[in-house]
């Protein structure tokens, strides 16, 4: 059996991340490299100011204003070309290392920089680091043109061949820090090869030589001083830094970020609900340091902890001790003395106390632990058979607080892996019992049933030498296709730390703190391992408007009450994670750096205002506000907090909209996590009585339709010929030239800047430049040629002035020409009306509910009883996916409405894909109801010419399927409303043209 591979789209934040690394090296001039080993260079004197106003263009684009921008403008006789850093803010789960991936293609194929050195922090992510490597070589060996990509697992005999790897394709070298950062390092050590290239005594010497990009992965782990004095001997010409966690306000030319904020906004990652096991009181215990005595090298550590019948007791400890065997707690024997500073302990298994600071530590009981698995068990199978059902294997990720828990240790038993296989095996018979069960689901339960160790492993530091392990760990570190087949039986995975950070897989649906924090993880980056979208058995993602994709996309994450607020604490990181800093908790500073309020002053009046109206509570002792209102009674309440703003003397107008942008980056991004039973209903109840109204427009809306389009090849040469003729214009590069004597002399170095015009050279063939070309337009290969070949001559011979810009600027214009002669092609044949649609079922009959999902992603509450009168649904809600949407149903309690409803999927057919407009109206006319038909479009823009021209395109498309409907007699009319515009202007249009 062919095992499945991932299948990969670039998708759209992806794609911008990708060329906002490209767009810095616009107009800059490389220099070939003297020898084939190494990189192309460039002049810093010549390149720098480029280098500036590009990054500050980039993050003017992009709105970034964290960090610095530097770019160095001089060089020494060491380092003619100093190290340009860029930093890449991408969130965990959104597809990272795919980011970075494709950055070496396009720097390649751009500038011919070929030789790359990966840096990780951990075996776990260099095993998945060179996995995506290998899967994602077919995608883009057909995206750029059969690119060659040469990967090297770092090893003492493997970095030779990297090193000695001529540039006729990628050579990339993954490695983690471990590998370099020592002199007695393999690759530090001098003398261990003859003839190496550029004369080097060493292997790092040797790669220095060749001027590489380094890509640092998760660099907040890159940053000890030794690592970062290692660093610089690569000589790297450029360091790119992709990372979910810096260091705040340590960015140096950051061009990008999708933080965690808008990585949640966007539904790009799984939304998180949080099941706490406990009250808290249960768990009460609490390890404290309490001093810390001694030299470096002999330090003690004092720490207060409760005995067995509550009493507090101490104890002291010292590096190798057990605190288990101190304490006689049997439950704390993985608790052993790793390290003592100043101001923590740590032990070896992550868990650290700082000085003075108690941390719970109750949940590492027995009992407390044997309630967590039974938890995430029950978890685990509340969704199981819904997942199967659409061909997704769920998987659990339990961390724990000791190996010697799950693995067999001496005398000690493995009581976490006795405690999950005794729960999983009365869960799984409870299971079994159900008589609503698919064949083919209980089939898969049985099939282990006999045999639970079946569905579940272990990865530890450890597990490498354990015998008969070598299969779990392949499993679960590179073959993540086939554990996510539903051919292999392992769902339940158990780690302690080594999984904790870089390692992910897309269907971890249940994670389970069976272990306290660790210093170096935050929350966040724990379940960070979950919180990529799912895929199914074709290893492809749902779509994000599957009426089930917000159901399926949640992880839920089990903890201790000891844990204390886990979703606050969640939230906290998740703003503190991101570059714009939000929180259910601010203040007059946090309202100064939105625009808020420009003065102390003022932002103290505006807090008083909303605390008058409930949306915070203030504490007038620290000035703190806390956000009060749930989700669903802001988006109802807008206009409440506008109004309330409106009282504050002297307060821009500006602010209203200011404030209204804050909270809503809270409740679209940290707001999205949630406790477990904050869940809100997933099901809509459409009502007989109105549907008898609106089912005439609902079945003219479910005509299945053919779509006929041609593109007239001859008219579209001439199309874009005409294209060309007035908006194609390549400039050629702008460079001058230094030139520097008396190098040798440091004292004396004398420069002088002169112009020079650059002679026009090719980086591309003709025939590789036509390729590119028709892959990028998808048009084939003679019709670019044609269209090349009766270019005006002198705009043929701009395109060797720059071929990058040239191809971007004919690939914009070509794919105009197409999307416009398209859209002035389109018809529709209509056919027959849909028996089963998104309100009916296989026999015509209304469907008791609908999932909320096929209408919107969000609801927003109907406050006023005249519009609910209206609306097609039972609930006093409407699903939404914006706010001119929410505003447009506020504003639908008109007269001339009978029925209106946000509409479900109805799939019109485009030749930009299935569009789906926002709302259905049933309207009276002369006294009469289902006399006229309205479907309105929203869009949130001031202006219609702000609309993106992709959806000016479906809008476009869609108006023809409207006409096609009209010609047959039905009285429909489709409109496109505005920011700027209102239903009642819409509906008096539509009375005024019928009367």
């Amino acid at each position: 059996m062919i095992q499945p591979q991932f299948q990969y789209t670039r998708l759209a934040y992806q794609a911008r991340a990708v060329d906002s690394v490209e767009q810095v090296f616009a107009d800059v001039r490389f220099i070939a490299p003297a020898d084939v080993h190494a990189n192309p260079t460039f002049a810093p004197h010549e390149a720098a100011a480029t280098l500036r106003a590009n990054i500050e263009r980039i993050r003017a684009d992009n709105q970034i204003d964290a960090g610095t921008v530097q770019v160095a403008s001089t060089a020494t006789p060491a380092l003619p070309t100093p190290a340009l850093q860029l930093d890449v803010l991408m969130e965990t789960g959104t597809g990272k290392t795919f980011t970075f991936i494709e950055t070496m293609h396009r720097l390649y194929q751009k500038h011919g920089l070929a030789k790359f050195i990966v840096l990780v922090p951990s075996n776990a992510i260099r095993q998945g680091t060179l996995r995506s490597l290998q899967t994602t070589a077919a995608f883009f060996a057909r995206e750029y043109g059969n690119q060659h990509i040469r990967v090297t697992n770092y090893s003492d005999k493997a970095v030779a061949g990297f090193i000695h790897a001529p540039n006729r394709g990628i050579s990339v070298l993954v490695a983690t820090y471990q590998s370099f950062a020592g002199d007695s390092k393999l690759i530090n050590r001098r003398g261990v090869e003859a003839n190496l290239f550029g004369h080097a005594k060493s292997y790092m010497e040797a790669l220095a030589a060749m001027r590489p990009v380094l890509i640092i992965d998760e660099p907040h782990r890159f940053e000890g001083k030794q690592t970062q004095e290692y660093l610089t001997r690569f000589r790297p010409l450029l360091t790119l830094r992709f990372g979910a966690t810096f260091r705040r306000d340590e960015f140096i030319n950051l061009i990008y970020t999708l933080d965690s904020l808008e990585a949640f906004r966007q539904r790009l990652v799984k939304g998180i609900t949080v099941d706490t096991v406990g009250t808290g009181a249960d768990m009460a215990e609490a390890l404290t340091l309490t001093q810390v005595s001694g030299t470096a090298k002999e330090r003690a550590a004092q720490v207060r902890y409760q005995r067995a019948g509550g009493q507090n007791a101490t104890v002291t400890l010292q590096a190798r001790d057990n605190l288990g065997e101190r304490t006689g707690l049997p439950y704390l024997d993985g608790h052993v003395v790793e390290k003592i500073t100043k101001g923590e302990l740590l032990f070896t298994n992550g868990l650290a106390l700082p000085l003075e600071v108690p941390v719970g530590y109750g949940m590492l009981a027995d009992e407390v632990q044997s309630q967590l698995i039974a938890r995430a068990i029950a978890n685990h199978f509340e969704r199981e058979a819904m997942l199967f059902a659409r061909g997704i294997k769920a998987i659990s990720l339990f961390f724990i607080d000791s190996v010697g828990k799950y693995l067999p240790d001496g005398q000690r038993a493995p009581v976490l892996r006795e405690l999950f296989e005794r729960h999983y095996s009365a869960q799984l018979a409870a299971m079994l019992a159900r008589e609503d069960l698919t064949p083919d689901y209980r089939a898969y339960l049985a099939r282990s049933a006999h045999d639970v160790a079946r569905v579940h492993r272990g990865y530890f530091a450890r597990s490498h030498s354990e015998k008969g392990e070598e299969e779990a760990i392949k499993l679960i570190l590179q073959d993540k296709e086939r554990l996510l087949s539903f051919d292999t039986d392992l769902r339940f995975i158990f780690s302690m730390w080594a999984l904790q950070e870089g390692w992910d897989n897309p269907n971890v649906f249940t994670l389970c703190k069976l272990a306290p924090g660790h210093s170096r993880i935050t929350r966040l980056q724990q379940i960070g391992r979950g919180l990529r979208l799912a895929v199914d058995q074709r290893l492809q993602r749902l779509p994000a408007d599957d009426p089930q994709f917000d159901t399926i996309n949640d992880l839920a994450v089990v903890v201790p009450a000891s844990e204390g607020d886990f979703v606050r604490a969640i939230q906290g990181e998740i703003s503190a994670a991101s570059v714009r800093r939000v929180s259910a908790v601010f203040d007059d500073a946090v309202l100064a750096e939105y625009g808020v309020a420009t003065s102390t002053r003022q932002a103290n009046k505006v807090l008083d205002a909303l605390a008058a109206i409930g949306l915070i509570e203030l504490d007038d002792d620290s000035g703190q506000a806390t956000l009060l209102w749930p989700r669903a009674q802001y988006q109802a309440q807008r206009e409440r907090i506008v109004a309330a703003l409106a009282t504050v003397p002297n307060l821009p107008p500006e602010s209203a909209q200011a404030m209204l942008r804050y909270l809503d980056l809270y409740y679209e991004g940290s707001g999205q996590v949630r406790h477990k039973q904050d869940r809100t209903p997933a099901v809509l109840t459409p009502r007989a009585d109105q549907y008898a109204h609106f089912k005439a427009l609902w079945e003219s809306l479910n005509r299945d339709a053919v779509l006929r389009y041609e593109v007239d090849t001859p008219e579209l040469i001439e199309h874009a010929l005409a294209a060309i003729a007035a908006h194609f214009e390549v400039k050629p590069l702008a460079v001058s030239t230094t030139r520097t004597a008396g190098v040798q002399r440091l004292d004396g170095v004398r420069s002088e800047v002169a112009d020079y015009q650059v002679l026009t050279h090719s980086v591309m063939t003709l025939a590789g430049f036509v390729r590119e070309l028709a892959n990028s337009t998808r048009l084939s290969v003679q019709t670019v040629s044609t269209i090349l070949a009766r270019m005006p001559a002198d705009k043929f011979a701009q395109i060797r002035l720059n071929e990058n810009r040239a191809l971007v600027t004919l690939r914009e214009l070509f794919t105009r020409c197409i999307h416009e002669l398209v859209i002035n092609k389109i018809s529709y044949e209509l056919r027959e009306v849909r028996v089963k649609t998104a309100l009916t079922d296989n026999s015509g009959h209304l469907l008791k509910t609908i999932p909320l999902a096929l209408c919107g992603a969000e609801t927003h509450a109907i406050a006023n009883p005249a519009v609910h009168e209206r609306s097609l649904y039972a609930e006093s809600l409407m699903p939404v996916d914006s706010q001119i949407e929410r505003d447009t149903v506020d504003e639908s309690a008109q007269p001339a409405v009978t029925v209106f409803a946000k509409l479900p999927r109805i799939d019109i057919p485009t030749p930009l894909g299935a569009y789906n407009p926002d709302f259905g109206y049933v309207l009276h006319r002369g006294g009469k109801a289902q006399a006229l038909y309205l479907v309105v479009e929203t869009k949130g823009y001031a202006q219609r010419g702000e609309i993106p021209q992709r959806e000016q395109w479906k809008i476009a498309s869609a108006r023809h399927f409207f006409s096609a409907l009209q010609a047959q007699g039905v009285p429909v009319a489709f409109k496109t409303k505005i920011n700027a515009e209102s239903m009642s202007a819409l509906l008096a249009d539509m009375t005024d043209k019928s009367a």
